[in-house]
């Protein structure tokens, strides 16, 4: 059974080991030493199968309307149609980013991550150039694919 939990800090070891296990299937490290200042996230969600951590996925607030996908990760025998975690966890962004009128969510990702780019744009996400994001949006420096999608259109 799939279910999406808020976080809570007695989980942190079991999504660090998940971490640590996705990060052994890329060859360039997916992490970095970048420390950011300020609220990390609004919004952190976990994605169980029984009692197993499968997935994580945050959500930033920064501004004007505009949001940030974060910590967007699934293990890999969860990924795929058949369990569909990626997709719930999406919903769970998509669905706070409707109660707080948030207009466009972006995101940053690593070049080497392939099947996630097919996950975005599959699920409407636009590619867009650096120079694209809001000044607000906070980048990690691993990230050197970027993401808009627009949630709402705006009414002139």
């Amino acid at each position: 059974m799939i279910r999406i939990k808020l976080y809570q800090s007695v989980f942190q070891n079991e999504i660090d080991a998940m971490f640590q296990e996705i990060a052994t299937e890329f060859e360039q490290s997916i992490s970095n030493e970048f420390v950011q200042t300020g609220k990390l996230v609004d919004e952190y969600w976990v994605a169980f199968y029984n009692n197993e951590i499968v997935g994580t996925i945050a959500v930033l607030d920064i501004e004007n309307k505009n949001a940030v996908l974060k910590r967007m990760f699934v293990k890999k025998a969860y990924r795929g149609k058949k369990y569909e975690i990626s997709k719930l966890l999406l919903q769970k962004v998509f669905d706070w980013c409707h109660l707080k009128n948030m207009e466009n969510i972006y995101l940053g990702t690593m070049s080497q991550f392939k099947a996630a780019h097919r996950f975005y744009e599959k699920n409407g996400f636009q590619k867009i150039q650096r120079n694209e994001l809001p000044l607000t949006f906070k980048n990690n420096p691993v990230d050197d694919v970027f993401y808009k999608q627009v949630l709402k259109v705006q009414m002139e």
